[in-house]
């Protein structure tokens, strides 16, 4: 709990830290804190992706559950009994759900939750607006997201705040030539490739098959030039939508362009080698590899669903297209295909420049800090 001229305890439950967008952000925040902040971070399970970020004394509680059970429902309230912090802060479905529940059980004074996809699971959209009207506030990163929260599961637009991602405009930044050719050259790709990344794990959100069948179009009319590469770095699960994806990336068509390289853990590296992010996702929330690939210097082709808060300026950063539509991204891919690499180049520092103006890193903290300290002046006034 806060005290008058303390410390304010945040509790941060996660699942766990395994690779994924919201994992990144929570540690992205941690770092940030200042010291008027004491930070306490309480995973499920002890998965840690980003060890290297993760700080010296967290996590400080893991229940050791993959699953939420009675046994570790009544930990968790325990845990927030004794730790007796002025903010709960849950990330993620499962954590929203069971941790809002704990944290009413154990009487913390201020509950909040995040939200950081689209298309929440019915079990959980059920009961938002009912968890939602008994907490704080629900933060989220996308206008898409707060959207769906207001039409779908009926919370009350005042619940909710939206918050950009963190992006780090040190490490996510356009390479020198050096680092550009040290970069083609661990991915074996030659000076004289135009190299397209589209990264994500292989699943109906990300519409890989879709990409695919719009280079597919190009390559049977002749107009997918042979100097094009194209990666697609991401996990795979055994699935119908994997299945289609490898049949189409190594077709007749295809198969001397398309390269799948896997789960990367080095996507900085990839964005250096590449000329032109393609993400054609069917819905997204704040979609963290488009703000690092215009970060990283390239011009960027997204679908509206992931271009909802504005990542690029169509025609001057890069290009939007419609959803699901995938003989429109091919007519938009053609016609890039007939600039020259220069005005590519043009479009992505002008992206750059969009993506430092818009979610540079010390705007989400302020905000977020922001939130944190009216809602501890409402709340606990004489810590305050």
């Amino acid at each position: 709990m806060a005290k008058p001229g303390g410390r304010t305890k945040v509790l941060f439950l996660i699942p766990s830290l395994v690779q994924g967008g919201a994992q990144r952000q929570i540690l992205e925040l941690l770092a940030r804190l200042p010291d008027r902040f004491e930070p306490v971070l309480t995973l499920w399970r002890s998965e840690v992706h980003f060890q290297s970020d993760l700080p010296a004394d967290q996590p400080r509680h893991v229940l050791d559950t993959n699953r939420m059970t009675l046994r570790a429902f009544r930990r968790l309230v325990n845990i927030l009994r004794v730790e007796r912090p002025a903010i709960v802060h849950c990330f993620l479905n499962d954590a929203n759900f069971w941790g809002r529940l704990a944290a009413l059980r154990a009487g913390v004074p201020i509950i909040l939750s995040s939200v950081r996809a689209r298309m929440m699971e019915l079990r959980y959209l059920l009961f938002e607006r009912f968890l939602s009207n008994r907490c704080q506030l629900v933060m989220c990163n996308s206008v898409g997201i707060r959207d769906e929260l207001v039409n779908w599961a009926r919370v009350r637009p005042e619940r909710i705040r939206v918050i950009h991602n963190f992006i780090d405009l040190e490490k996510f930044r356009p390479p020198t030539d050096a680092e550009r050719a040290a970069a083609r050259a661990r991915l074996g790709l030659s000076s004289e490739m135009r190299v397209l990344v589209m990264p994500g794990r292989f699943a109906v959100q990300k519409h890989q098959v879709g990409f695919l069948l719009a280079l597919r179009r190009l390559a049977k009319s002749g107009r997918l030039p042979s100097d094009v590469v194209v990666l697609l770095p991401g996990s795979h699960r055994p699935s119908l939508i994997d299945t289609l994806a490898m049949r189409l990336a190594t077709g007749p068509h295809l198969r001397a362009v398309v390269r799948v390289p896997g789960t990367a853990a080095n996507m900085r590296e990839i964005y250096w080698a590449s000329d032109l992010l393609v993400l054609f996702s069917l819905w997204e929330g704040l979609p963290n590899v488009a703000l690092e690939a215009c970060a990283s210097g390239l011009p960027a082709v997204l679908s509206h669903a992931a271009n909802l808060d504005g990542i690029v300026v169509s025609g001057e950063t890069g290009w939007e297209v419609p959803s699901g539509d995938h003989v429109a991204l091919a007519e938009v891919l053609a016609q890039i295909f007939e600039l020259p690499g220069t005005q590519w180049r043009q479009m992505g520092t002008a992206g750059r420049a969009l993506v430092e103006d818009r979610f540079r890193p010390e705007r989400v903290l302020h905000e977020t800090l922001s939130t944190y300290d009216a809602l501890v002046a409402e709340h606990l006034p004489c810590a305050a």
